[in-house]
């Protein structure tokens, strides 16, 4: 192995590999909250009655970030809304990755508390339906949509996608989508590998619809895949976007 080599993993190692956090508190009041109290994610203009607000964040690209798919700086803003006391987060803007720019997702928001469940119920509810499955009521079967935009980083390379022990789904490649119809409900892990494996565990139920966005990141030698599984209400857009 060559010097450059162990420099680039050095840098790898040394260089935090996750989403950027940055935070403007305006109400430092409240403590900590338990990690069983869900965080509620809405992008509407308006937040639950007699909700208070804390302040504002943005979770990015630190420029060597690699783990920053949709769930990832969700899940990121959730954690980082409960060490503030916060249990809503209001999405102001999701960027999404780019074909040119950065291929992470990156998310600006706003915090705020309220634990009044009734006030939250229809926010909620209103969540629930934007996510909700456009396939018939009777379908015997879910969907899984896999879908790879158009990115420069690793557009020569396609890798096969198989679930769970060896079956293969599909095969992705740059700026493709697929649909895969499964009849198989529970648990099913879907992974690919081409320098190293990454993998995607979903719990597949009757009549639900699933999007799993699909790319390639840095190796140390080719690259990997990498897969995020993507709201629905989100995801759509972007699907559909890829006729364009």
């Amino acid at each position: 192995m060559n010097k450059r080599l162990y420099l680039l993993i050095a840098i790898l190692f040394i260089c935090n590999c996750s989403p950027k956090i940055r935070t403007t508190i305006s109400n430092s009041d409240y403590k900590k909250l338990d990690d069983n109290i869900d965080v509620l994610v809405i992008n509407e203009s308006e937040v639950p009655e007699n909700s208070n607000y804390i302040g504002e964040l943005k979770v990015g690209d630190s420029g060597f970030t690699t783990d920053c798919g949709y769930e990832k700086i969700i899940n990121e803003a959730k954690i980082e809304a409960k060490k503030l006391g916060g249990n809503i987060i209001q999405v102001i803007e999701i960027i999404e990755p780019q074909k040119w720019g950065s291929t992470c997702y990156r998310l600006k928001a706003k915090i705020f508390r309220n634990l009044d469940s009734k006030l939250l119920l229809p926010f909620i509810e209103e969540r629930l339906n934007k996510n909700k499955s456009s396939l018939p009521s009777n379908s015997e079967f879910s969907k899984i949509y896999f879908y790879r935009p158009k990115m420069v980083t690793g557009s020569l390379l396609g890798y096969k996608i198989r679930m769970d022990n060896d079956s293969v789904v599909c095969r992705v490649r740059n700026g493709k989508k697929y649909e895969v119809k499964i009849v198989d409900f529970g648990k099913h892990k879907f992974w690919a590998k081409i320098e190293s494996r990454d993998s995607i565990v979903i719990d597949v139920k009757k009549g639900q619809e699933y999007f799993v966005r699909c790319s390639v990141g840095l190796g140390v030698f080719v690259g990997k895949p990498e897969f995020s599984l993507v709201e629905n209400h989100v995801a759509r857009k972007e699907f559909q976007d890829m006729d364009k």
